[in-house]
């Protein structure tokens, strides 16, 4: 929706003059009524400093971490969760859970009563808050709702989201035959209330079901939607009207989206907002650099923000408060991250011959992958020391089916050669396992069709090159922590007379963009994980995120990844994961990098604490309990 040049103008002078307040930390005289007092809270700004955007704001379509960050402001979801990744089932009275020693109450705008049936159906019964408005005062309702899962399932959606992969009943033969109008497991039983039929058990399907609620009378076309004639807002197959407010969303979250000029993305409270009216008026998303990100909270340009946690990192904010990582100046607040640091390998294009699944793709990516691995540990620890650790399967630690050293089976990553047997021992200096290493790449570049003279690769079989590039975000200057990794690794490479071209890119928007086209050969990057470890959208042949990173092709893994979703014993699903992190390390697409615990960080001077969320999570994040934020 288009907003008036007046309004704009007014907004950007109000954005401009909460900028300047935030630079020389002014404050109201105490002389002032209380009211007045009131109103210049109201038009502060709150400013989050942030990465560079893609500049695609939809919650269908966004394609980084930073969009959808936004875009948690802008939407509310169909069901929430709690700070332990648990899934709110009674939001409308609101339920009560305990963690740390404290009992929060978890509201939301839905409830979801789930049955399973004796014939193996489940039933999941949504029943939709009445009252809740959308930012321009429109009622939600249940078509809200239908509109919203119909777009990730219609047949030519393309977006992240995997709503399409659950066995919803009815929904492969809607997405299949162009003659089949609706999908008979979605049921509108009322203005407030749907079923949801599943033709089977899904242990991820209650948190798809956990999507943003968009307003169709938006997104969509109010003359396209009769429920009762199969009509759900757009034409079947054509998505373009929803992909035509990409850049400008809107929804029923604490803040409506202004704009994205400039690098800024402003926001201004939704004064519908089912839980009140934020107590901040502005938010405004700064594009930067990470570097600038704890010089900025000192200074007063940034309030919130989180940097990649470093050794340096951690010395420059404990500097500003005089020694601690929380005082007058800075407050930080440490969590596991959420998902985990890697390397990517583009199966398409870093292959011997035509097909990106053979062996010898596989021995060409494991050659060039076993001398980065290599340079893993002291990478890591020279970039964040304790604040994060290696790992050796592509899964976040904070989930409960990642293996665990101890686990039987448990091996390093890129550790073995083409044989099977071990290149390291205990007692090898590191040194000693530099050499290994590339004797072990000199061993698997031959397996892949390389020929060599005197350990040093003269030609490359036919769709093989002798030289691969590697992208990696790290701001122009290096800052990153797989940098050092990827330099001494191609270094090393060099002498076996193979070239690793390392770029560093300073935009990070160029980095998922080349990722997202399938231009990029190889990558740095990271996955944000979810409650749920399912691995569909990542590593399954259809998944969204692998056809335009990885491009795995390989039945059995589709096979065990759909396997797991059937059944809710986290034991066998975890055993079934292993299984399928070892075909994905066999398929050397990913070599996991670090756990790494993230930190958020806040202006003490600009912030006022107090009414911050507590008890942060990876699953609880800063931006949750919003509309109670206050400025000082």
């Amino acid at each position: 929706m288009k907003t008036a040049k007046k309004v704009l103008a007014l907004l950007m002078l109000l954005a401009l003059l909460g900028g300047i307040l935030a630079g020389c930390g002014s404050k109201p005289q105490q002389t002032e009524p209380a009211q007045n007092q009131a109103a210049v809270q109201q038009d502060k700004t709150l400013v989050v400093g942030t990465l560079n955007f893609d500049g695609k704001f939809s919650p269908f379509f966004y394609t980084n971490a930073y969009e959808n960050e936004v875009l948690s402001l802008v939407h509310v979801d169909l069901l929430g969760t709690d700070r332990e990744g648990a899934v709110v089932l009674e939001g409308i009275r609101g339920e009560i859970r305990p963690y740390n020693g404290t009992d929060y109450v978890y509201t939301g705008i839905a409830d979801c009563a789930v049955t399973e049936n004796p014939d193996g159906t489940v039933y999941y019964d949504i029943t939709l808050k009445e009252g809740v408005k959308f930012s321009d005062g429109t009622e939600m309702n249940i078509d809200d709702v239908i509109f919203s899962l119909y777009v990730p399932l219609d047949p030519s959606y393309d977006g992240i989201m995997t709503l399409y992969s659950l066995p919803i009943e009815g929904l492969a033969e809607y997405r299949e035959n162009a003659e089949v109008p609706s999908i008979t497991g979605i049921q509108r039983l009322g203005d407030y209330s749907l079923r949801i039929v599943m033709t089977e058990f899904s242990a991820t399907a209650i948190y798809q079901l956990s999507t943003a609620v968009v307003p169709m009378h938006y997104y969509g076309d109010e003359d396209l939607y009769d429920y009762e004639n199969n009509m759900f807002g757009f034409p079947k197959g054509d998505l373009s009207g929803v992909k035509s407010v990409t850049t400008q969303p809107m929804g029923a979250g604490p803040y409506r989206f202004v704009s994205y000029a400039g690098g800024i993305v402003t926001l201004e409270a939704n004064e519908n907002y089912w839980k009140g009216t934020p107590k901040t008026r502005y938010i405004q998303f700064r594009e930067g650099q990470d570097a600038d990100k704890v010089p900025g909270v000192a200074a007063g340009t940034i309030d919130i923000t989180s940097p990649t946690y470093s050794v340096e990192m951690a010395k420059a904010i404990a500097n500003y408060n005089g020694g601690t990582l929380s005082g007058d100046v800075i407050s930080a607040s440490m969590v596991d991250n959420l998902g985990y640091g890697y390397i990517g390998f583009n199966a398409n294009r870093v292959k011997v011959g035509q097909d990106g699944g053979s062996e010898a793709s596989r021995n060409l990516r494991k050659a060039i992958a076993t001398v980065i691995s290599v340079y893993r540990d002291v990478a890591v620890d020279s970039y964040y020391g304790e604040f994060a650790n290696v790992i050796n399967y592509p899964i976040s630690d904070t989930s409960w089916a990642a293996p665990r050293v101890t686990d039987v089976g448990y091996r390093m990553a890129f550790s073995v050669g083409p044989e099977g047997n071990s290149l390291y021992t205990p007692d090898m200096t590191p040194e000693e396992r530099y050499d290994a290493a590339l004797e072990g790449a000199l061993e698997f570049f031959e397996a892949a069709g390389y020929t060599q003279e005197d350990d040093v690769l003269t030609a490359a079989p036919e769709g093989g090159k002798l030289s691969y590039e590697v992208l990696v975000g790290a701001g122009g200057n290096g800052d990153h922590p797989t940098f050092m990794a990827l330099t001494q690794a191609a270094a090393a490479l060099k002498e076996i007379g193979f070239q690793l071209i390392v770029t560093d890119l300073s935009n990070f928007s160029e980095l998922t963009n080349a990722v997202n086209a399938g231009a990029a050969e190889m990558f740095a990057m990271a996955w944000n994980a979810s409650a749920d470890p399912d691995m569909y959208q990542i590593y399954h042949s259809q998944g969204g995120s692998n056809e335009k990173a990885y491009h795995i092709k390989d039945a059995q893994l589709d096979e065990m990844i759909l396997l797991a979703r059937q059944s809710a014993d986290q034991t066998y699903r975890k055993t079934l994961y292993k299984a399928c992190l070892d075909i994905i390390n066999d398929w050397a697409v990913e070599i996991p990098m670090y756990q790494r615990q993230n930190v958020i960080i806040f202006s003490t001077r600009r912030v006022n604490m107090d009414t911050v969320t507590p008890d942060i999570t990876p699953f609880w994040g800063w931006a949750n309990d919003i509309e109670l934020l206050e400025m000082r």
